[in-house]
């Protein structure tokens, strides 16, 4: 996950891969405001680890296109805002004849113990992919709702475009926060007058997910749009992969930027906020069936 959300530019790059050594610039107050977004701990690289395969869980599988076939012969995939690269290491320990890359703002990916056709790649997607055109089978994101601004989304969805071969496939994966389902008060306090209000404030729409099937379908050279959505209730009555969910939850809204941020947009002190999670949300949590629901789609760029 993560991305600086700077001014895009639509400057194309046409370096090879072998040839990318991009150089990230991070001024001081802009890494102070990447630090609530962006992992900054071990518990955070954990908890995206967890979220990639809470993920796999729910859709039975780590993507929904026909490329099975060709990741069996060998082929190219790029995953777009890696993060620690789970969904690669996971894809390249089964595909063995394929290649695999990954590029994402912060270096949180593993640097030396990774298969040898897996790349990792440091650079800011929200200037454009470092990648020439077609040159991918597959091209794969996820997890960049409380990255993205309104106004980068059809840019970057241009750039999965443009990346992916004739014929290849794009895949997006996000929550769908547009949807509040059977969820009780505490949690969509938290929800709607924290997360929602504090993206808001850095006009991210966390309720977008629905409208990128839309924002894909109006990308040039793109086929049929597919979706699938999937949900799991949060918390014990969802079973396993439910606790497994409440831990994400919990450890998202638990780090120190975040206490700090949501206490004040929910107006209670941090002590008061921290009782709130571990000890409201938590209660709640056992009488009530919450939905944390997932979008994924895709797409085939057109051979033409």
């Amino acid at each position: 996950m993560g991305n600086n959300p700077s001014k895009n530019s639509k400057t194309k790059r046409q370096t090879k891969p072998s040839e990318v050594e991009p150089q990230i610039t991070i001024s001081i107050n802009e890494e102070k405001k990447l630090e609530y977004y962006l992992p900054n701990s071990h518990n955070d690289i954990d908890r995206l680890h967890a979220n990639t395969f809470v993920k796999k869980e729910m859709f039975q599988g780590n993507f929904s296109v026909s490329i099975e076939e060709k990741l069996n012969k060998g082929c190219k995939v790029l995953d777009v805002c890696c993060g620690p690269g789970t969904w690669l290491l996971d894809l390249a320990a089964k595909y063995k004849k394929s290649s695999f890359y990954g590029v994402d703002i912060k270096p949180i990916f593993p640097m030396e113990i990774k298969p040898p056709h897996l790349n990792f790649i440091q650079a800011d997607v929200s200037n454009g992919i470092p990648f020439p055109d077609n040159e991918f089978d597959f091209v794969n994101q996820e997890t960049m709702l409380f990255i993205w601004r309104i106004d980068q989304w059809d840019f970057i969805l241009s750039e999965l475009v443009r990346v992916t071969r004739p014929g290849g496939y794009i895949q997006i994966c996000e929550k769908n926060f547009s949807v509040y389902k059977d969820m009780g008060p505490v949690l969509y306090n938290i929800l709607e007058n924290g997360h929602y209000a504090s993206a808001l404030k850095r006009n991210v729409d966390m309720k977008i997910t629905p409208r990128l099937k839309g924002k894909l379908e109006s990308q040039l050279n793109i086929t049929t749009v597919h979706e699938d959505e999937k949900s799991v209730v949060i918390g014990p009555n969802g079973g396993k992969i439910g606790i497994a969910m409440q831990g994400i939850y919990l450890c998202y809204m638990s780090t120190d930027a975040t206490v700090e941020t949501m206490s004040s947009l929910l107006g209670m002190t941090k002590k008061e906020y921290k009782h709130y999670l571990h000890n409201d949300l938590l209660k709640e949590l056992k009488v009530t069936y919450p939905k944390h629901i997932v979008n994924r789609y895709w797409a085939q760029k057109n051979e033409n």
